[in-house]
C-alpha cells in the first residue's frame, strides 16, 4: 500500500496519514493538502448523492452543487460541505434550471438516478458510478466505485492517499477493539418504540465489524442493503450481545425506542452497560463513512471494555 501511494499519489509520508488521522478523518485539511497538490483546477463538479459527494469531496474534487446540504451537514458529517457550494434541490427532484446556471463540468449520479441521465446530459456530461453491488454495501464495492468515481472527476492521483488512510483507520481500530473480539454485536438504528434496525450481512456495517474481527449479532442479511427489522425480544435473546445505537441526524444523540420503559430497561445490554451511542453515520457512504464508522465505534468500544 505505502508502494502504491508513493507511486502514484501525492506524496504523504505515513507519519502525515496518521496525524490526518488523529485529526478527525478526511475533512477539510486533508482535502486541502489533497487540492494544493493538484496540478490543475479540477472540474466543477455537481453531484446528485450525498455519498458521492462525501467521497468526492475527499478525493479533493471541486463541487459547485448538492442536493438537500442541510440533510448532508447533520447526517453525512465528513467531509465538511464547504459553505460555497450551491443547494441544488431534493435529492430526487434537483432544480434543472438551477444546474443549468451553475453550468457545471460534470455530473455525478447513482444508479437511482438513472431515469434522469438524459435530462441531466443536456445541461453537462453526466456519470453514474454505484458505491454498492448488486445491491449490498460493502468495502470492496466502496473501493470500487470509489476508484472509478477518482477517474471520472480527474482525481486518480488523490485515491491512493484516501484509500491508505481508510486501511490505516481500520487496522488501528481493530487493535483498539481487540477487547471485544469475543463478544457479539448489534450494530442499529431506532425504528419505533418496540423495533431496531439491524445490519447484518451485505450492509457496510457488517463488512466493518468483519474486518475489525467483530462478531455481529444479526447473521440474516434482511431485506435491503443488509437492513432487517428486530424487535426488541429478538435483542433480548443475545443476551451476552452489546448494543451499537447510530443516530439519524445530527443531534449526537440517540432516539432509543421506549426508552424509559420496562422493556428497554429490561434488555440485557441497557441493563448490563454494555450500550453504545454514536453519531450518525451514512449507511451506504463509501469510504469516508467506512472512516467515520471505524473510528467512532473504537473510540466507544475502547472505553469501555467487554
Amino acid at each position: 500500500m505505502q508502494a502504491a501511494c508513493d507511486a502514484h499519489g501525492p506524496n504523504i509520508t505515513r507519519r502525515r496519514l496518521m496525524a490526518l488521522l488523529g485529526g478527525g478523518l478526511i475533512a477539510t485539511g486533508f482535502t486541502g493538502e489533497i487540492r494544493a497538490q493538484e496540478k490543475h483546477s479540477p472540474p466543477r463538479i455537481v453531484v446528485l448523492d450525498w455519498a458521492l459527494a462525501a467521497s468526492a469531496l475527499a478525493l479533493g474534487a471541486n463541487i459547485v452543487g448538492v442536493p438537500a446540504i442541510d440533510y448532508y451537514r447533520q447526517s453525512v458529517i465528513e467531509p465538511p460541505m464547504p459553505d460555497e457550494v450551491t443547494d441544488v434541490g431534493l435529492l430526487f427532484t434537483p432544480n434543472f434550471e438551477l444546474l443549468d446556471e451553475l453550468a457545471p463540468d460534470l455530473i455525478i449520479i447513482p444508479p437511482s438516478l438513472r431515469i434522469g441521465e438524459p435530462f441531466l446530459q443536456r445541461i453537462a456530461p453526466t456519470v453514474i458510478i454505484d458505491l454498492s453491488h448488486n445491491g449490498d454495501a460493502t468495502i470492496a464495492s466502496a473501493i470500487s466505485g470509489t476508484e472509478q468515481l477518482a477517474n471520472a472527476i480527474g482525481q486518480q492521483s488523490t485515491w491512493p492517499a484516501l484509500r491508505a488512510v481508510m486501511e490505516r483507520q481500520l487496522q488501528d481500530a481493530k487493535v483498539l477493539v481487540s477487547s471485544w473480539h469475543e463478544r457479539p454485536l448489534w450494530i442499529a438504528t431506532s425504528a419505533d418504540d418496540r423495533h431496531l434496525t439491524v445490519f447484518g450481512p451485505g450492509s457496510l456495517f457488517a463488512d466493518i465489524l468483519d474486518r475489525l474481527g467483530l462478531i455481529n449479532a444479526q447473521k440474516d442479511s434482511g431485506f435491503w442493503r443488509g437492513q432487517a427489522t428486530a424487535g426488541l425480544d429478538r435483542i433480548a435473546g443475545v443476551p451476552e450481545a452489546g448494543l451499537v445505537l447510530i443516530a439519524a441526524d445530527g443531534s449526537n444523540s440517540v432516539s432509543m425506542p421506549s426508552a424509559d420503559g420496562f422493556f428497554w430497561q429490561a434488555l440485557p445490554p441497557v441493563r448490563d452497560g454494555r450500550i453504545f451511542q454514536l453519531p450518525p453515520v451514512m449507511d451506504n457512504g463509501g469510504v469516508p463513512a467506512i472512516i467515520r464508522f471505524a473510528r467512532l465505534l473504537a473510540t466507544a468500544l475502547n472505553g469501555k471494555g467487554a
